[in-house]
């Protein structure tokens, strides 16, 4: 089975490996695509697109970013993943640029990061979703009012979450006619214990979810 990695961070924010050696790394795990999403930052980007294509390696890389929300009543805020930010090649320098513009100087609500990743051609879903330490009836309400705004996505799959989880993660997703996510949050030695593509070992995620993504965005454009 082809898998893959959708949530990942590079030196580009607090991940210890470089675009080059993460991309090394998922190559060496056999991975079929990784998404580098890096907080609040698409930096990381063209050095691991030109490096892939430069070097004829075998694998895909979704340009992606983790965005840093305000509100929705929690005190954290949430983070947004955001994928396929990148029309093409030509387009790409201005685009990363101008997405990071439009968001630093947004007011940080989940609605507005969402409305400016589909400004720009890409789709969106809710990173660990456990990690709000919200109840899963709270989780579900969550969930509803983000697809409201125009969220595309939840992680239903991810490091920490238990088989049971992952079901009722995508029981979730259904209810809101919403695409699944997901990703191991690899970080490198700053995260230890958790591995490429893996997260603790045994997670496995299909490339069958990058298909559903790519379908979603040529529906939305």
């Amino acid at each position: 089975m082809k898998t893959i990695d959708l949530h990942i961070h590079t030196s580009a924010s607090d991940g210890s490996y470089t675009p080059k050696e993460l991309v090394d790394y998922a190559v060496k795990k056999k991975l079929s695509a990784i998404a580098i999403t890096d907080h609040d930052t698409m930096k990381g980007i063209p050095e691991a697109l030109e490096y892939i294509a430069a070097s004829q390696l075998p694998i895909e890389l979704i340009p992606g970013m983790e965005i840093s929300a305000s509100g929705m009543g929690l005190v954290y805020g949430i983070h947004i993943l955001a994928y396929f930010i990148d029309k093409n090649q030509e387009e790409r320098t201005a685009i990363i640029k101008n997405v990071e513009v439009d968001l630093r100087n947004s007011l940080g609500s989940p609605g507005e990061a969402i409305k400016i990743v589909a400004k720009y051609g890409g789709i969106t879903s809710l990173a660990h979703p456990l990690e709000y330490c919200l109840s899963m009836m709270a989780l579900d309400k969550l969930i509803g009012q983000l697809a409201s705004m125009g969220l595309n996505g939840v992680e239903a799959i991810y490091t920490t979450h238990t088989k049971a989880q992952v079901k009722q993660f995508t029981a979730i997703a259904a209810k809101y006619d919403l695409l699944l996510t997901g990703g191991s949050d690899f970080h490198g030695t700053r995260k230890p214990g958790v591995d490429l593509g893996n997260g603790f070992g045994n997670m496995l995620i299909p490339y069958d979810i990058v298909l559903a993504m790519r379908n979603k965005t040529r529906n939305t454009i």
